[in-house]
């Protein structure tokens, strides 16, 4: 089959300038970039977190280059899963199944020389091949997790090879393929539709609360099912960025994958999901154990503290430096800090 960047042009298009640039300039400056980018973006990921919990803590962040380097390093593996999840499901498949002789063969003969004609049946051509199977699985899932979530995981390794196996019938007698197409095409699909239906379900996780917000049983139910069907139908444009080749689906996928964490949340809550792995803040504590020199010097009656100088059930901003900042219970706007000699334990129970 053509591809897009083999066909002659009279001058690239803007897509193809913005590629060809973006690779020359990641080719030249790639050491400088892979040295300071990580401990940059973890600056970057710290200070948002600080600015919005409307704090700084009291010592130097920049004399912390590991903590750094772990942040950005953890925030660059987020959004590269689900850049990861745009580029394989579309470049997998187009290489393994697409590209192969006879179905490529197959493929020109059935799309024709007429060019109304030919963009028509290549659109028919996707839906078939990405945007059908993805959504189609999407719609599914989506009902098994309202109504019966324990068969997710059953369901997500079985049903996809169901829809795969339908589509790749639709496919072959579209083309008139020969009869065991039908099973190459299951065989080459199946894991790229599970990795699109993966990425589709990550989203709904960082849109939960999103969700929960919303008011009506039935929109509820229904952005349940629109969100990951979103994402499934990004990832099938996504997936034409491989007909391009390699430089095209990289940035097709980037592009989408983007649009889908500014989108999903995913961007915004970076820097709490960033924290919390680090085990640094931005979680719920059991229990936080007070010395009771804190307790004897009358503490505001605000913190809630027990006999035994205890805090019970309280969410922790931040825990490293000299002070211990928690959000107090009620009030979300409310914030105390503890300085941190005074702490003999934090409980907490890992997620």
């Amino acid at each position: 089959m053509e591809r897009w960047s083999d066909r002659p042009v009279p001058e690239q298009d803007p897509i193809e300038r913005f590629a060809a640039a973006s690779s020359a300039f990641f080719k030249q400056y790639f050491s400088p970039i892979a040295k300071f980018a990580p401990p940059a973006a973890g600056f970057a990921v710290f200070l948002l977190y600080f600015y919005a919990n409307h704090f700084y803590p009291s010592f130097d962040l920049l004399q912390f280059s590991s903590l750094l380097l772990g942040a950005g390093l953890m925030g660059f593996v987020i959004i590269g899963l689900l850049w990861f999840g745009m580029l394989v499901p579309g470049f997998w498949f187009f290489h393994s199944f697409i590209q192969h002789s006879e179905v490529r063969s197959h493929i020109a003969d059935w799309l024709g020389r007429d060019e109304e004609h030919r963009t028509r049946r290549a659109v028919i051509l996707v839906l078939i091949c990405y945007a059908g199977p993805y959504c189609l699985c999407s719609l599914i899932l989506s009902s098994v997790l309202l109504y019966s979530a324990k068969m997710y995981l059953f369901v997500l390794f079985t049903v996809t090879l169901l829809v795969a196996l339908l589509f790749g019938l639709v496919l072959q007698r579209t083309l008139r393929l020969a009869r065991f197409n039908i099973l190459r095409f299951a065989y080459h699909a199946w894991v790229p539709i599970l990795i699109a239906c993966g990425v589709a379900f990550t989203v709904i996780a960082d849109t939960a609360k999103f969700i929960d917000g919303l008011d009506g049983k039935y929109l509820k139910i229904a952005v349940f099912y629109l969100i990951p069907l979103g994402a499934c139908l990004l990832a099938a444009i996504s997936a034409l960025g491989s007909f391009g080749g390699f430089n095209y689906a990289l940035h097709f996928s980037l592009f989408f994958a983007l649009a889908i964490a500014f989108y999903s949340g995913v961007l915004a809550g970076l820097p709490e999901r960033v924290v919390k792995g680090l085990g640094l803040g931005a979680y719920e504590a059991n229990a936080i154990a007070l010395k009771n020199d804190y307790c004897e010097k009358s503490p505001p009656e605000m913190l809630k503290l027990d006999q035994a100088c205890t805090l019970k059930n309280v969410h922790v901003v931040w825990s490293l430096g000299e002070s211990l900042i928690l959000r107090l219970d009620g009030d979300s706007n409310a914030q105390a800090q503890i300085p941190s000699r005074y702490v003999k334990a934090i409980v907490r129970q890992h997620d």
